[in-house]
């Protein structure tokens, strides 16, 4: 028997387990941009500036919040559960690479390792390849127009540093890919498994049913042979107390017919001696 199931029925379980996720992700973008506005405000208290500016802070809530009116919107017309989480993915990318746009360049440097955490995020969550390839194509082109934003304003980072980011950028896309790869494989026999179970609980719920059934009648039939057969004796009782009445009285008769002879006798031997 084939380990895999019809893609129509994995997706369908896959929606339905994606739906919380990408409640949970909306709901983490909303922390974050909280977390990022007490950064940025004690960030601005302490050293006179902040890594990015208000109005460009501004403009990145802006987004999230047109991000977040989109996806409810979406959610509510119940649009397709895959769509829904293209478009999260994407744009998420994309406000991710507007923000490192916008912040002072030697800020930057180590925000570009979230491009590589949003492809094992797209991977790791959603199992989607699709999705994967997408985010890294996404993230490694705007990546290379940053690279070309930088080298306008005379702070490009050293070669060496860019290559080595494209390369974790791609062997983290690979590894990702693999790992789905292999998580798909593990929850189609899981689910197969699960599908098997289900097919025998069915089987044991027929068969007990059926056992029930069967009991159920057993015991019909032997309360009726109960019935039956307490009828039966019931009867036998009465015709033995009948029985026992008659041949009481019988006995009695006897004892009266005796002691009349016997008195009639004793009245004859009496009448014999008269004479």
């Amino acid at each position: 028997m084939s380990l895999k199931r019809p893609l129509e029925e994995f997706e369908n379980f896959k929606s339905e387990k994606e739906k919380p996720l990408i409640k949970w992700l909306l709901y983490g973008d909303f922390i974050f941009l909280f977390a990022t506005f007490f950064g940025l405000y004690i960030y601005q208290e302490l050293f006179g500036k902040t890594p990015i500016g208000w109005f460009n802070y501004g403009l990145l809530v802006a987004g999230n919040l047109f991000l977040f009116i989109t996806i409810s919107i979406m959610w509510k017309k119940n649009y397709k559960v895959w769509l829904i989480k293209y478009i999260l993915i994407i744009c998420g990318a994309l406000l991710l690479i507007a923000w490192i746009y916008l912040t002072d360049p030697k800020y930057t440097r180590s925000m570009f390792t979230s491009l590589i955490i949003m492809t094992l995020m797209s991977g790791g969550f959603f199992f989607d390849a699709t999705l994967i390839i997408i985010t890294f194509l996404t993230g490694a082109i705007f990546y290379g127009l940053i690279m070309l934003h930088y080298l306008n304003l005379g702070v490009l980072p050293p070669i060496y540093e860019i290559y080595l980011n494209y390369m974790f950028f791609s062997l983290t896309a690979l590894c990702s890919l693999l790992m789905t790869s292999r998580i798909k494989i593990f929850l189609n026999e899981l689910l197969e498994k699960r599908k098997e179970a289900e097919e025998s609980r069915s089987v044991l719920e027929v068969k007990v049913k059926a056992r029930t059934k069967e009991l159920e009648e057993l015991t019909q039939n032997l309360e009726e042979r109960v019935k039956e057969r307490t009828k039966e004796l019931q009867e036998r009782i009465e015709e033995l107390e009948k029985f026992h009445k008659l041949t009481i009285g019988r006995e009695l008769k006897m004892v009266e017919l005796k002691k009349e002879i016997k008195k009639l006798q004793e009245e004859l031997e009496k009448s014999k001696g008269r004479q």
